[in-house]
């Protein structure tokens, strides 16, 4: 019932400021102004303002509390190498170490000895145009050194006639007829055997028959 009594009473209401506002629209009559209604419905929102200027800069707050360690970085590349330092100072000398094994006994070395010849033949004859050979062999440590020289005629004998100790001559004469002496030295000494050569020829032949 008293929701029935309100919803009259505004319709009413309503009804008669309709009335009223039609009234005072006529010229012969006077309206005076009534009580203030009910305060209206709120408007729709109005549209947002400008924006605002930027204000001031605060003040500086305090330091924070140091945070955790962050994880550690990946190597970097190596870096150039640095000046050479000075050397340092010497150490002391340390104690004798303890002494070392023996090693195995080696081979026994080679015995010293000096030259000894051999030649052979002793003596050889040959005719004329032949040729004759003569072979040198020494032994000796250090091995030694040969050589063969004509003993009657002073002269050096050619090396293309020499080969390994052997004396080989070719086409022999006359003057081909004497004493060769086959030499061998080393560190320690040396050793001299001689041969002889006779060559037949019309020289000899001719001695023969005067001494007959």
């Amino acid at each position: 019932m008293k929701g029935n009594a309100e919803t009259t009473i505004k319709i009413s209401q309503r009804v008669l400021s309709e009335w009223r506002a039609h009234l005072c629209q006529s010229k012969s009559v006077t309206c005076s102004s009534g009580a203030p209604g009910p305060p209206g419905p709120p408007g729709t929102k109005g549209a947002p303002g400008e924006k605002g200027r930027k204000g001031t800069t605060g003040n500086k707050g305090d330091q924070g509390i140091m945070g955790f360690p962050g994880k550690s970085g990946k190597q970097g590349i190596m870096g150039p190498v640095g000046i050479k330092g000075e050397p340092g100072t010497k150490g002391e000398k340390g104690e004798i170490g303890p002494a070392g094994m023996l090693g195995t006994k080696g081979e026994p070395g080679e015995s010293f000895s000096s030259p000894a010849v051999v030649v052979s033949p002793v003596t050889l004859t040959v005719n004329e145009g032949g040729s004759a050979s003569f072979q040198c062999s020494a032994s000796g440590n250090p091995e030694p050194a040969l050589m063969w020289s004509n003993l009657d005629n002073q002269s050096k004998i050619s090396q293309s006639a020499v080969s390994g100790g052997k004396l080989q001559l070719k086409h022999v004469t006359g003057n081909d007829t004497g004493l060769y002496q086959c030499s061998a030295t080393n560190i320690l000494g040396d050793s001299r055997k001689v041969v002889r050569l006779t060559v037949n020829g019309t020289f000899l032949v001719m001695i023969i028959m005067l001494q007959t």
